[in-house]
């Protein structure tokens, strides 16, 4: 079924990702009240092409380019993330005295796309896909919009970009919920998804499930993003002055990579809760038992690359196609 979504994909991408990189250009040509900068393009527009026009056009290609080449890595954490939870893999230990103990063993990186490819195909990769995307084009403005209206209300880069994760939570935990049980192939079609989670559990499983941790991966997650990539681009490193066009290229790549490594345990239990349906405590009381502060990092490496590759291509696409247009 998933094999003859591929044109939706595509289409889903341009459309979904249109607003997220016209809202940061449009935030990003802005100065706060207080003084401090946050992101803006380097580029000459050319005159032939309205500016507005240029944005929109350049934000859809650009978010594009950057969510499709991130969503494999995207999948293949939550597969990692899951283990954690149903501890699939299991490894049976002959003791000297001859004692069998049973240990819960999680894959690898490589394990997993291996696995990944002879279970589901190509496909596999993009489970959820165009649900995520659509969502992420809502959830993106909202949080571009609200970090520049209270810059604008003469708050600091912090305090925009904490209230900017605040309000994007309630909005990221049923895209996310749907993404999920997507990624690891509880369903076929997206929309049987949302009709079996609305039978079975109400409003409530789609809209509140994994709520509490997700308001605690996004508000530091935000404040991470913004507050990075808004130094490092007004920085006398790596800032737009003395990397010129590069400068997008670098800093997204280590702004996205560098927000989501200290919430990463919490990214684990929003994951497992909202494939399970368990309480976010029994979620952490039976991680540390299973596995102990180790179960908290599972899919770390595979998501960090996702944040980098994510931010990178989109922001330096970006550029790149504004210069053209």
């Amino acid at each position: 079924m998933r094999q003859h979504n591929g044109r939706n994909r595509i289409i889903s991408f341009c459309i979904s990702c249109t607003l997220v990189n016209h809202a940061n250009a449009w935030a990003g040509t802005r100065t706060s009240a207080a003084g401090r900068r946050t992101y803006r393009s380097t580029s000459k527009l050319n005159s032939l092409v309205p500016e507005a026009a240029a944005s929109i056009l350049a934000g859809s290609i650009a978010g594009a380019m950057g969510v499709g080449v991130a969503f494999p890595l995207d999948t293949l954490k939550t597969k990692q993330q899951v283990e954690a939870e149903k501890c699939s893999r299991i490894e049976y230990v002959l003791s000297p005295a001859g004692t069998v103990t049973i240990r819960a063993v999680t894959s690898n990186l490589f394990t997993t796309i291996v696995d990944t490819w002879n279970d589901e195909g190509p496909g596999g990769f993009y489970g959820g896909v165009r649900t995520s995307m659509a969502g992420q084009a809502v959830i993106k403005a909202t949080a571009f919009g609200v970090n520049n209206a209270v810059l604008h209300a003469g708050h600091d880069l912090a305090t925009a970009a904490a209230t900017a994760g605040l309000a994007t939570a309630f909005l990221a935990c049923p895209v996310d919920r749907i993404k999920v049980l997507m990624q690891t192939g509880s369903f076929d079609a997206e929309s049987e998804c949302v009709r079996s989670v609305l039978r079975t559990e109400g409003a409530s499983g789609l809209l509140t499930t994994g709520l509490v941790p997700t308001l605690f991966r996004e508000v530091p997650a935000y404040t991470l993003y913004f507050y990075l990539y808004g130094r490092l681009a007004a920085s006398s490193l790596l800032g737009t002055d003395v990397l010129g066009a590069m400068a997008p290229l670098v800093d997204g790549a280590l702004a996205g990579a560098a927000c989501v490594v200290p919430v990463h345990p919490v990214d684990v239990v929003k994951t497992i809760v909202q494939h399970s349906g368990a309480d976010w405590r029994e979620v952490v009381r039976e991680v540390y038992e299973r596995q102990g502060p180790k179960g908290f990092w599972e899919g770390l490496s595979p998501r960090v690359g996702r944040a980098a590759v994510n931010h990178s291509v989109t922001f330096a696409a970006y550029e790149a196609l504004l210069h053209t247009l």
